[in-house]
């Protein structure tokens, strides 16, 4: 009867009379979806600690490498700066070769490197200084630890003059007036303005085709093919460049445009002097004392004119 009492919902209370008490219901489970994750494997997905993660524990093997990285950096930068400031790798020898007409001492003094650090030297601005001086042409500048400098000169080396009135220059196979130099050979040309007006030697103006055009003449063996000793080279602004040969006409040049057709040219012509065969030219003597008009005389041709291509002039 107590057991019946209890299913149907009574309870018994203490004194001893029972009460009635609904039957609690019976708890429902909630299933979660698969495709949904639970809160403890989304706490998981979220807060995943990176691979050798180890909580609460100090990485000494990194905390050494940095020290020891930083303690190399400090080192070297001390090192450095160590050896920008001794006098271990200072220049203390300047050696200056090649010179024969400048001065050693004003070469080394000008290029502003005695007790310059090895580390900081500026060897272009050096061999730019040292190249404004009137002698040089060129130089190199070259480190010789531990504590030297080689500097290499090419000095200017003359190569004829120009006569232009009182004003003889010294030029180059370029025709560029030299100040200082090495002196010229002793073959060196000249060559003769003639009819200039030049004052002073600021005043001249120094044809540079005509000093390239008789520096080939010279070093291509064109006078050794045509068999002719040059006397002399003679220049005006209005016909160029006159050879003059020490047997034979002379040959008007001009400039160096179509120079091979008047080297080949003059060659001919010079065999055909030396075969008497050129055509000889009329000239006009002078007779003061004859009422009767002279009469032209032949004569050899004294000068070749090859400025004009194919119409070459025999005067």
């Amino acid at each position: 009867m107590r057991r019946l009492l209890g299913l149907l919902g009574f309870r018994r209370r203490p004194g001893g009379r029972a009460a009635y008490a609904p039957p609690m219901p019976a708890p429902r489970r909630y299933e979660v979806p698969r495709s949904e994750p639970r809160r403890t494997d989304l706490r998981r997905a979220d807060y995943r600690r990176p691979r050798g993660h180890s909580q609460g524990r100090v990485s000494w093997r990194r905390i050494g490498a940095l020290a020891l990285a930083t303690t190399g950096v400090t080192a070297v930068l001390f090192g450095a700066t160590w050896l920008y400031r001794s006098d271990v790798l200072r220049v203390r020898v300047i050696d200056v070769e090649g010179v024969q007409v400048g001065d050693p001492q004003t070469i080394a003094n000008v290029s502003g490197l005695a007790g310059v650090s090895m580390l900081t030297l500026d060897l272009g601005r050096a061999s730019g200084e040292i190249g404004k001086l009137p002698a040089v042409k060129a130089a190199t500048v070259s480190r010789e630890w531990p504590h030297g400098i080689r500097i290499d000169v090419t000095e200017h080396q003359a190569w004829g003059y120009w006569q232009a009135g009182p004003q003889r220059l010294v030029i180059d196979e370029e025709g560029r007036v030299l100040e200082q130099s090495r002196p010229p050979t002793a073959d060196a040309p000249t060559i003769v303005e003639v009819a200039s007006q030049a004052a002073d030697v600021k005043s001249v103006a120094i044809d540079a085709d005509t000093v390239r055009l008789v520096n080939r003449l010279r070093t291509d063996g064109t006078f050794e093919r045509l068999n002719v000793k040059p006397t002399s080279y003679v220049f005006r602004r209005d016909r160029g460049l006159t050879v003059i040969v020490a047997s034979g006409p002379a040959a008007v040049l001009g400039d160096s445009s179509n120079y091979e057709f008047k080297v080949r040219t003059w060659q001919v012509l010079m065999e055909q002097v030396r075969a008497g065969q050129v055509p000889q030219v009329a000239t006009a003597p002078r007779q003061p004392d004859t009422a009767a008009p002279a009469m032209a005389q032949p004569a050899m041709a004294s000068e070749i004119d090859l400025r004009f291509g194919r119409n070459v002039v025999l005067r």
